[in-house]
């Protein structure tokens, strides 16, 4: 008898041909418990920057543990590790850290409307930010708390709705990673920059996904563009829970208890979990790891249209590093794939497809392929997987 409600513990079903009772990862693998192994192309939503099971993530924990995990007390690795992100986030002027990308989101608006004294948030359309009230219409929430939506890409949208300076907060992925991986138009963000400055507007980076995949600094880094605030997770932790709020001194001091916008929760700033984030931060500035990324990142998206072109299926692939979207039915989305009409059904026969391969794609459209420099040792087996099975889908649908 499975009690999960709705049988699974996230809103995303599981597909047809997919594991339900993964026990283990290593590498680039995960392993149910039969001992069938499958690779792994989600990569814990983009958590697991290094795969599964990495050594010197589990030598950290195995080290960390044996003098106790979690205290309610101040430790030195907090101290330690908000200055090393002072060091590398451009924006790192202060940090606070939180447990998860929602708390972080969360944190970050309540400290924007608290500091311009404005309500209204401004977002994209397709964009994802968590599971709060604020950023989640539609949800069976009852607040009207969620925010108007444009378009990515669209630096004339951004302009016609902040010229009121009535939004407390202009808040976006730099790169979308939850509409399809869709990098910015180049000039976008420096544009945004100016239109949040002029009229007062917080602009602030949602990195939670893509900040520590493309550079050690984060989008904002790699890009030149510096938010007035960021928030980071997933990756910087390994997969362990953390997440960061960081941004400029005069915004970042009217948190309590220098301020009166309140910023609190049990599990905050774990010392596990920052203990791991400097270890992932160690090995992140080694460059080599974002050329490698860069490299097999480049290499799998030019597979994919290769083999959509020899084939004949109408679809489309962009990304950029580890970061990849294959989108069915559509030319580009520079807008996300929201914005098109994009073939699911398409997609959903081709991961199936290729889970009786052994290779697990993320199980919705919208969700991003995460590499990583792990799946070097199985590139070959990832191609010869997609090949066969787009041959398949093209016999079947198209």
């Amino acid at each position: 008898m499975n009690y999960l409600a709705g049988g699974v513990n996230s809103p995303i079903p599981i597909p047809p041909g997919y594991p339900k009772d993964i026990i283990s990862g290593r590498g680039p693998y995960v392993i149910d418990k039969n001992g069938k192994k499958y690779i792994d192309l989600w990569m814990g939503y983009g958590a697991l920057i290094f795969g599964h099971a990495d050594k010197d993530i589990i030598k950290t924990i195995s080290e960390t543990i044996k003098n106790g995990w979690f205290f309610s007390y101040q430790t030195d690795i907090e101290k330690e590790v908000a200055e090393i992100l002072h060091e590398i986030i451009p924006s790192a002027e202060r940090v606070r850290f939180a447990t998860t990308g929602s708390d972080a989101v969360a944190y970050a608006l309540r400290l924007a409307r608290a500091y311009t004294g404005r309500k209204k948030i401004l977002g994209i359309k397709g964009g994802y930010h968590g599971v709060h009230e604020n950023m989640m219409p539609g949800s069976g929430t009852i607040f009207n708390l969620t925010p108007d939506l444009i378009h990515f890409n669209d630096p004339k949208a951004v302009e016609e709705k902040l010229k009121s300076k009535e939004y407390a907060c202009f808040i976006l992925e730099p790169i979308l990673a939850n509409c399809g991986c869709t990098p910015p138009n180049d000039g976008y963000l420096k544009k945004i920059r100016k239109i949040c400055s002029e009229t007062g507007t917080i602009l602030i980076f949602d990195e939670i996904v893509n900040g520590f995949r493309i550079d050690v600094g984060g989008s904002q880094k790699f890009y030149n563009i510096t938010p007035d605030l960021s928030t980071f997770s997933k990756a910087i932790a390994g997969g362990l829970p953390l997440s960061v709020v960081c941004g400029k001194k005069e915004i970042m001091e009217n948190f309590a208890p220098q301020g009166g916008v309140f910023f609190a929760n049990t599990f905050n700033g774990s010392p596990l979990s920052l203990f791991v984030a400097k270890t992932v931060i160690r090995k992140l500035k080694d460059g080599n790891v974002y050329k490698k990324n860069m490299k097999i990142g480049d290499d799998f998206r030019e597979f994919l249209k290769e083999q959509i072109k020899r084939i004949g299926i109408s679809a489309s692939v962009q990304g950029i590093s580890s970061m990849s979207t294959m989108a069915f039915g559509c030319k580009s989305f520079e807008k996300g794939i929201l914005a098109e009409n994009y073939d699911s059904k398409a997609y959903n026969l081709f991961i199936q497809k290729m889970a009786k391969k052994n290779v697990l794609f993320p199980p919705l459209p919208t969700e991003t392929i995460f590499l990583s420099p792990v799946h070097e040792s199985v590139f070959e087996e990832i191609k010869i997987a997609i090949k066969k099975s787009l041959e398949e889908l093209k016999e079947e649908i198209y």
